[in-house]
């Protein structure tokens, strides 16, 4: 016993001599206004491990080589039981943390630094290959911080840590000297400038209309030429007179007289007048919207043409009667989400809807709108500047009347000489047209665009003296 304590005291006695602790620390090893947004922080035990030290060690319990370097850094150390062997060493002006990783690696153990502790342990038992935790601020310039946030919880290793502040959009991880590296290069490269896509949609409602009035307005008379002394009436008819009529018409076609047939039969003693409708069409298309938004690639940009139509909602107690009033939407909305490609293309995602009121349902309470609703959605890759059309957003509507004398108009082959048939066909289309142009420069208005912004500027008030500052002036 009094040997050992003796070789312990000459060891400890040998290493004493040739140990030298740096005086001066690390505190920072970059400029915090460096271009890449980026400083690394040192905590108060990394700050010790940056000291530089000079050791000899022959043959030494590798246990108290641990303890003496532990006693001169102040270090707080949890050694493994596995941790055991013999160190031979010379190091010259080597930083601690470098002098401790390589020594412990050569027995083929490792360490982890906590905040205060150092833990050292074979490598197979810390699960990952010894590294030190370095801790870097970065600056997010251009993306969104909170993103970039959850998205390094994603990253890191088990021991990092991921901590942001929006308001600053700053974010401080700590971690591995390898996934810092990773995460480095991973900033760099979304943290730049985010491309900006226009786009611009025209939605024209397109109306067809077919009309069909199909039959025949008739009139037929017999006159004679008895003279009107004998009793005439007071429309001018010469008695004896007899005349019949068909004038059962149907109105699709209104009151225009375009593509009718006229014809008639006069004679001494028989007068006769048809009238025949036939087909009339009508088309038109009319501009709903021409929206011209500024999106950022992969952002969603959302145009809404709708009315809010109000129905009430009432629920039933024993005592009392609530009643909500409540809205349906009714309109055209259009989502577009833009993507750049690589080669300059663009990729868009487009979901539009379309809905309209089609009848009312009578409840207890009030009458609730039928809405009858179309939907989209595609994925459609273009060439900045080209045009992408969406249709097939349509509606059609069809109405039919018959007019007929009972009894004649069902006869066969004359029955149409008294029967009278009209049908309208009514088809809305949505036509939407979508035009995405990546911007590499500011955009530029229109000459509309221009005018509209001129209206909006109005001359400020003119600041006058009053009387008083007048005459004090005076």
């Amino acid at each position: 016993m009094e040997n050992f304590m003796k070789h312990r005291a000459i060891a400890v006695l040998a290493v004493s001599l040739v140990l030298i602790l740096a005086v001066s620390t690390t505190a920072a090893a970059q400029d915090p206004n460096s271009k890449d947004g980026k400083k690394e922080v040192l905590t108060s035990l990394e700050q010790r491990m940056q000291q530089r030290i000079d050791i000899v060690f022959s043959e030494t319990d590798i246990n108290q080589v641990i303890g003496i370097i532990a006693d001169k850094a102040g270090l707080n150390i949890i050694k493994s039981p596995k941790v055991t062997g013999n160190v031979t060493a010379t190091l010259r002006d080597v930083p601690l943390e470098e002098a401790l990783r390589n020594i412990l690696s050569a027995q083929g153990y490792g360490y982890v630094i906590d905040k205060n502790i150092v833990r050292i342990a074979p490598l197979d038992e810390l699960g990952v290959q010894a590294e030190k935790l370095v801790s870097r601020i970065y600056r997010i310039t251009y993306a969104d911080v909170t993103t970039v946030e959850a998205t390094l919880k994603k990253f890191v290793s088990p021991q990092g840590v991921v901590s942001a502040n929006p308001a600053s959009s700053n974010i401080i991880v700590t971690d591995t000297e390898t996934k810092i590296k990773a995460i480095d290069t991973f900033i760099e490269e979304i943290d730049r400038i985010t491309a900006q896509i226009l786009v611009e949609v025209r939605i024209y409602d397109i109306t067809s209309r077919d009309t069909l009035d199909l039959g025949i307005e008739w009139q037929a008379g017999r006159n004679t030429t008895l003279s009107s002394t004998l009793g005439g009436n007071p429309t001018g008819d010469i008695r004896p007179y007899t005349t019949g009529t068909f004038t059962a018409d149907t109105d699709k076609t209104a009151s225009s007289f375009d593509g009718n047939l006229r014809f008639g039969w006069l004679s001494g003693g028989l007068d006769i007048d048809a009238v025949v409708r036939a087909q009339k069409e009508k088309s038109d298309a009319k501009l709903l919207a021409n929206p011209r938004v500024m999106v950022l690639d992969n952002e969603e940009a959302s145009f809404e043409i709708v009315t809010e139509i109000p129905y009430s909602e009432a629920s039933f107690t024993t005592t009392f009667t609530t009643e909500t009033i409540k809205f349906k939407f009714v309109g055209v909305t259009l989502k577009v989400t833009p993507h750049v490609t690589r080669d300059g293309m663009v990729r868009l995602r487009i979901a539009p809807t379309f809905s309209v009121v089609v009848r009312n349902e009578s409840f207890t309470s009030s009458d609730v709108p039928v809405v009858d609703t179309r939907k989209m959605s595609t994925i459609a890759l273009v060439r900045t500047g080209d045009t992408v059309v969406l249709g097939g957003l349509r509606k059609k509507d069809v109405s039919k009347q018959i007019n007929k004398v009972p009894l004649l108009g069902d006869l066969p082959l004359i029955g149409g000489l008294f029967r009278f048939e009209g049908e309208d066909t009514t088809v809305n289309e949505l036509v939407i047209f979508i035009t995405p142009k990546i911007m590499t420069a500011q955009p530029v208005m229109t000459p509309s665009e221009l005018r509209a912004l001129d209206k909006t500027e109005f001359p400020g008030p003119n600041a006058g003296d009053t009387r008083a500052e007048k005459n004090a002036h005076e």
